[in-house]
């Protein structure tokens, strides 16, 4: 009977009982928390193992000029068939050289591969540009 509790935590540690939308928050969560402390090679756990290198050369090359204010993870839409999941995360940052507050709003696509779920790609959506996030394939014209 000692041994019935240590069979339970080794199964929540497993991941088992926890649900798609709470492994895919965890593991944007842990992401971006990595990114707001400046903790790259942690975030980089989080992106596909062909872009991690480039992923942190990318993000360190603004370290002693970029500082992350905060960030929200506003929204997290799952597709439980494609094993995918779409988040919307805001940024507030700022570079040390220039002293202006910014806000960037960026989707995250995140894909479960090997068990795992992993930031395929970032894309800014809106506010300001910067070298961390790929910039919008095509930018709707607004109406004049």
């Amino acid at each position: 009977m000692r041994f019935f509790p240590l069979l339970l935590l080794g199964g929540c540690i497993a991941g088992m009982g926890y649900s798609t939308m709470d492994q895919v928050t965890n593991a944007a969560r842990e992401y971006n928390n990595d990114v707001r402390w400046g903790r790259f090679d942690q975030a980089a756990k989080h992106v596909p193992g062909d872009v991690r290198q480039r992923f942190v050369e990318r993000h360190s090359s603004l370290e002693d000029d970029f500082e992350m204010a905060d960030y929200e993870l506003v929204n997290i839409e799952v597709d439980k068939k494609k094993q995918t999941a779409t988040a919307r995360v805001e940024y507030i940052w700022s570079l040390k050289t220039r002293g202006l507050i910014e806000k960037t709003t960026t989707r995250q696509k995140w894909e479960r591969r090997d068990m795992e779920w992993v930031m395929a790609s970032e894309e800014r959506v809106k506010g300001a540009p910067l070298v961390f996030f790929e910039e919008p394939k095509t930018i709707a014209k607004t109406d004049k």
